[in-house]
């Protein structure tokens, strides 16, 4: 039998990523929120800066993409937050980084919960979803769930 040039890339590229699919791979684990501020809010969108302290025990950098991510207010769905920046976590590091993101709420649903806000002088914020990691060809979904008290007073 006879190999050409493509069937050996072809067979390489194969033998690689079953590798990197067996390879250990410890999950990333959001520990907490450690700011969060909000950059612009109108009726249909809702602008946020997160400052999240995030650990990757991984022996490789992962990069961060696709999330889907529904975002709460005092336990009312607003709408999908998008992730606005690229966000790379550090190889075997628990570091703090900013997350960009923000969201197209929902007609109506932005009124009644600032008014609630506004009295109570207090918001609870949260998120649920799941984010894509990707290193090289090794990709994998994370699951999280997130939830602050924002004080809107001091």
């Amino acid at each position: 039998m006879m190999t050409t040039p493509a069937s050996r890339a072809s067979a390489l590229f194969l033998v690689g990523a079953v590798l990197a699919s067996c390879s250990p791979y410890q999950e990333v684990e959001l520990h907490e929120v450690t700011r969060v501020e909000v950059l612009g809010l109108s009726n249909q969108h809702l602008a946020l800066r997160l400052d999240a302290r995030v650990e990757n025990p991984n022996g490789f950098r992962i990069h961060v993409e696709e999330p889907e991510v529904d975002l709460f207010l005092n336990d009312r769905f607003v709408g999908k937050a998008v992730l606005d920046s690229a966000l790379v976590l550090d190889r075997r590091r628990t570091a703090v980084y900013p997350v960009y993101l923000h969201a197209d709420l929902q007609e109506g649903s932005l009124f009644a919960v600032l008014l609630t806000g506004a009295l109570q002088g207090e918001m609870r914020l949260g998120a649920k979803g799941t984010v894509a990691g990707r290193s090289g060809a090794l990709r994998k979904r994370f699951p999280f769930e997130w939830q602050q008290v924002v004080r809107l007073r001091e």
